[in-house]
């Protein structure tokens, strides 16, 4: 979106709204994903933004990144098969009644099918990032689809310290600092969560 800051939001509060909206007890988040390789300070951002979602109670699982020679640059590996075997794994282990799938990635559409043809009275909601659309293949076999509003985002950023799992301190880095001007909605008057698609 363009706006750095609204990187520092809560994965476990943004699944966390979704889920009452949705009449659910949030169970589980996962965040699969690989720290890049270079430049080392956007090395340093991701492994802070892993460790204060870890202390949100996220479970942050990591693939790799290996070099592409075609495309000429590091390749992102393993996420894509990380969420598939979470949602199904999950899914097996009786966690859930409910899963919000939140990718636009529309390769996760095996993982949609599968996940219907195991799981038929389970439902899945196929969640996309704000200015993108659930992709059409995992609509199909979803129960629900929706874009999420960036509105409930900007809603589930962190404070600038962060516990951690260790129950360390984890500080936000300087580039996703809010503008100055920036009023956090949580200290906005009033809040309507049919304003954020809720």
């Amino acid at each position: 979106m363009g706006e750095d800051f609204m990187k520092w939001s809560s994965l476990w509060e943004i699944s966390e709204l979704l889920s009452e909206k949705g009449g659910c007890e949030l169970q589980k988040v996962v965040f699969c994903t690989a720290v890049p390789r270079e430049p080392d300070d956007k090395r340093a951002r991701h492994n802070t933004f892993n460790t204060a979602q870890a202390g949100q109670g996220v479970t942050v699982i990591k693939g790799h990144h290996v070099w592409d020679d075609t495309a000429g640059k590091y390749s992102e590996k393993q996420s894509d098969i990380n969420v598939a075997l979470s949602l199904l794994m999950d899914a097996e282990d009786d966690l859930y009644d409910a899963a919000y799938l939140i990718s636009a990635d529309s390769d996760q559409a095996a993982t949609a099918r599968v996940f219907k043809e195991r799981h038929p009275k389970k439902k899945l909601i196929c969640v996309a990032p704000p200015s993108r659309n659930p992709p059409t293949k995992c609509v199909a076999y979803a129960d629900f689809s929706f874009t999420m509003k960036k509105d409930l985002i900007e809603r589930c950023i962190m404070d600038n310290i962060v516990p951690t799992p260790s129950g360390a301190m984890v500080r936000r880095p300087e580039r996703y600092d809010p503008p100055k001007e920036w009023v956090h909605p949580k200290k906005r008057p009033k809040f309507n969560p049919k304003t954020f698609g809720l």
